[in-house]
């Protein structure tokens, strides 16, 4: 007799689904790629990964420099799919799309433009890392400026003095703006969900550290699914992750 479970979704419906199969599932959406070798074990709690080919800058025998792959016995390497990854694949899939209908329509086809440059997405990268390190030192900010102050601090209190000064610069260049208004609309056009402005640093901090997508980060304030609603917020988080990459700014 095939166990099954009870699968009770977000919108309160449940639905039977086969033990094997969920298991299954599971191992599926955290398996490791077969070119990185199978040093790599298989954990599902990890979630999806995305595979590179490593790579390193070296010196030829003629006097030149070439990029040449420096992964363990030549394999590939990995690393844990985020948000970005997954916003990533959701502009490819709708571009794929867009490509097939004007291949349909006889149009010429549209190149390809990721929703967020490489700089940007080291940026969110980079400040959610931060946040890691800050919230795992286990230090509070006020205490460790006194120690700093009285000069008693070492190596480690300084580097973690270090992250709270770069992180404070971070949120202030983020800013406590809004992201998006809430425009004057009855509930019964919004599904009678009451919605809530959206902060730019609310934004950055569901993106970023919560992993939700634009579409999680609309629903969580009560916003429906729209176009126009994405397109406003992901200028929000670009111009954002710009400036906390410094530009337009001189803090």
């Amino acid at each position: 007799m095939t166990e099954h479970v009870v699968i009770v979704a977000p919108d309160g419906v449940a639905r039977l689904q086969a033990e094997a199969d969920r298991i299954a599932a599971i191992k599926a959406r955290g398996a490791v790629p077969l070119a990185c070798g199978d040093a790599i074990p298989l954990a599902p709690g990890r979630g999806p990964m995305i595979q590179f080919t490593p790579r390193e800058i070296r010196a030829t025998g003629n006097g030149g420099f070439a990029a040449v792959k420096s992964g363990h016995e030549g394999r590939d390497a990995a690393r844990v799919a985020d948000v970005f990854d997954e916003m990533d694949r959701a502009a490819r899939k709708a571009h794929r799309a867009v490509q097939h209908r004007l291949e349909l329509e006889g149009k010429d086809p549209q190149p390809y433009v990721p929703p967020f440059t490489p700089g940007q997405i080291s940026a969110g990268r980079d400040y959610a890392a931060l946040v890691e390190r800050v919230s795992a030192s286990g230090v509070k900010c006020s205490s460790l400026e006194a120690v700093n102050s009285s000069g008693g601090g070492g190596d480690r209190e300084e580097a973690i003095f270090r992250d709270f000064q770069r992180l404070r610069a971070l949120q202030r260049r983020i800013g406590d703006g809004l992201a998006k208004e809430v425009r004057r609309i009855r509930p019964s056009q919004n599904g009678g969900r009451k919605r809530s402005a959206i902060y730019v640093r609310r934004l950055v901090d569901l993106v970023c550290l919560g992993d939700l997508p634009l579409e999680g980060v609309l629903a969580s304030h009560g916003w429906a699914k729209d176009g126009r609603a994405i397109q406003s917020l992901r200028a929000s988080l670009c111009a954002a992750l710009d400036r906390m990459q410094g530009y337009d700014l001189s803090v």
